[in-house]
């Protein structure tokens, strides 16, 4: 028997994907910033774990763990029953 949602779970999920998308931001950012010639894992790289070319933003993995939290929260909000 499926069970209902109510609203306030709902905009809580809502809430916490829209976080998540704001916390990794940075983070894709980063990657779009790559030109497209430049193979994927390279960007993916050096977004996450930086590397140490002066002017070149630092690590940006914070951003995705973060992210990853908030996305884990929202899974545990939306299979938890009232």
């Amino acid at each position: 028997m499926p069970r209902s949602w109510n609203v306030a779970q709902i905009t809580v999920v809502s809430l916490l994907v829209w976080g998540a998308y704001w916390a990794a931001l940075p983070w894709i950012d980063c990657v779009r910033a790559f030109p497209a010639v430049v193979p994927i894992g390279d960007p993916l790289r050096f977004c996450t774990f930086g590397f140490g070319l002066p002017g070149f933003q630092g690590p940006r993995g914070w951003n995705l763990l973060g992210s990853a939290v908030y996305l884990v929260a929202a899974i545990w909000t939306a299979l938890r029953r009232q």
